[in-house]
């Protein structure tokens, strides 16, 4: 029942339109000629905690995984009982160091890293805090410590540019695959507060703590970023995965989210259609469920397909309403899997997919 109320089907026209300790577990390589025809993904894993799906992804055997944020919570105790305080403090990148260490210890974590190649971006709390923004005094420091932990080369751009931005492309010409991985913290203006009461709010369909800002200064992306992606759409691709460590289309909430930021919003959609990037379905987590989102706010239906947890799942927040929502909400361990049919006719299918522990 599971994969009949979290999956859709969409044909994709082809048309325009510091140092970690990290064992002696290798990682997977990926040939990035070859064609992508199943791609995993999740978010949200807690290294005090087991994350069996993992062990379920490598027996799925996808060609790729993606790790899209909160590989790790340092601002948690190991118990999960609280939160340390005050954040951050002198100890902080010596506590991220120690929780890193104990994540590549983990078996189901090994088991993965060995056997599946993977792709990673971070999310607020590998980031270093909580809801973190591009004010954030250790993000430089950061940075490399997420960057040991993933085995990034010496001397990628990565490694000498501030933001952990990127972009892969696999298979070739009819049969390639940009994956996109936004870095959604390190520059990214803190949200604006919402001061209203909570009575307020709810009538208003509004749970979290943050209003829209609407000042045009503020940013998601950052100036560069922002030339980067623009770059990257005009880069031939027949499917584009644009990866966001949080939601992009569901934008109702005042949670941490692209609806906290209208008007940087509104220039992602524009600006797929300037360049006209054909077949970009966005990927999402952070939000400890999972659902299927779609809007027509762009030049065509953009689908934006959201998977949370991996591991250690809270309920509550997959009752939350969402007017964007196509899909049931499911709140136990998951990841995402998007199917490739390259075959189908008149034009690549292409499944999102919810997948559970089992």
């Amino acid at each position: 029942m599971l994969m009949r109320i979290l999956s859709i089907s969409i044909l994709i026209l082809l048309t325009a339109c510091r140092t970690v300790s990290q064992g002696s577990t290798p990682m997977a390589v990926s040939d990035e000629t070859k064609p992508l025809e199943q791609i995993a993904f999740g978010s949200c894993i807690r290294q005090m905690q087991e994350a069996p799906i993992l062990n379920t992804i490598v027996s799925a055997k996808p060609d790729l995984f993606l790790i899209i944020g909160d590989v790790i919570y340092p601002d948690l105790n190991d118990d999960a009982a609280g939160y340390i305080k005050p954040w951050p403090n002198e100890s902080s990148l010596e506590r991220i160091t120690k929780v890193y260490i104990q994540m590549a210890a983990k078996p189901e974590y090994q088991n993965i890293k060995k056997n599946i190649p993977m792709l990673a971006v971070w999310d607020d709390h590998d980031y270093g805090i909580n809801d973190g923004s591009g004010n954030f005094t250790l993000k430089s420091s950061t940075q490399d410590l997420f960057l040991d932990f993933f085995d990034e080369p010496a001397g990628s751009l990565r490694r000498m540019t501030p933001g952990i931005y990127e972009v892969k492309t696999f298979g070739t010409e009819g049969k390639r695959v940009q994956i996109i991985l936004l870095d959604t913290r390190y520059f990214r203006t803190p949200p604006l507060r919402d001061t209203r009461s909570d009575a307020e709010k709810k009538v208003l369909n509004i749970v979290g703590r943050y209003a829209p800002n609407e000042d045009p200064a503020t940013t998601i992306l950052g100036e560069t970023q922002w030339r980067w992606l623009e770059e990257q759409f005009r880069l031939p691709a027949e499917l584009r995965l644009l990866v966001s460590s949080y939601p992009l289309v569901a934008n109702e909430l005042g949670r941490d989210a692209w609806g906290n930021f209208p008007l940087e919003r509104q220039k992602l959609f524009d600006l797929i259609e300037k360049t006209k990037a054909a077949g970009v379905i966005i990927l999402s987590g952070n939000t400890h469920f999972a659902e299927i989102s779609r809007t027509d706010e762009g030049p065509y239906q953009l689908y934006d397909l959201t998977s949370s947890p991996l591991a250690a799942p809270t309920h509550g927040n997959e009752k939350l309403s969402n007017n964007f929502r196509i899909s049931a909400t499911y709140a136990e361990e998951n990841y995402g899997l998007i199917e490739i049919d390259w075959q189908a006719k008149p034009s690549p299918l292409v499944t999102l997919k919810i997948v559970g522990l089992d």
